[in-house]
């Protein structure tokens, strides 16, 4: 099966309509249970489809530095993200955990058992990527540095 038709053939059995297609027709997005941006991306260039779910920002500073070590430790063998990779979109500054799907043989069951198992991936791997306490810690002292730095004139 083609990419493409393996993508309208999933849509289709999950009551997605065109609404959820770019302007390409090639790319499916939508919010699953209003925490995870999922995108099915079918390129013109290859036979593979591509599932890519948004999970955090990467954040700044030493927050991202220890969310990007984390991921990399996570992506060890592939265990923790069954096969899934955790990338990070320069572009959109955010982890992401995507995987590669060879169409040829594939089909809309085989694609919703991937999905759905990448989406329990994510929900799992969210909290260990956070860092919510440090988060927070940093937050805090963003917004009270002004507190802190005030210019005197001489």
């Amino acid at each position: 099966m083609k990419p493409l038709e393996l993508l309208q053939k999933w849509m289709s059995q999950n009551g997605l309509d065109e609404e959820a297609m770019d302007s390409s027709g090639r790319v499916c997005a939508f919010l699953f249970n209003d925490q995870f941006p999922v995108s099915l991306e079918a390129p013109a260039y290859c036979e593979d489809l591509f599932v890519v779910i948004e999970l955090l920002p990467a954040g700044s500073g030493e927050l991202r530095k220890k969310r990007l070590e984390a991921a990399m430790q996570l992506n060890n063998y592939a265990l923790e993200t069954r096969g899934g990779v955790i990338g990070w979109d320069t572009v959109g500054e955010r982890l992401v955990l995507s995987y590669r799907l060879t169409a040829e043989g594939a089909d809309e069951q085989q694609l919703d058992a991937i999905i759905s198992n990448l989406l329990e991936v994510a929900g799992e791997l969210v909290p260990q990527l956070a860092f919510e306490e440090y988060e927070a810690r940093q937050r805090k002292v963003s917004q009270h540095i002004d507190l802190h730095l005030q210019a005197i004139k001489p």
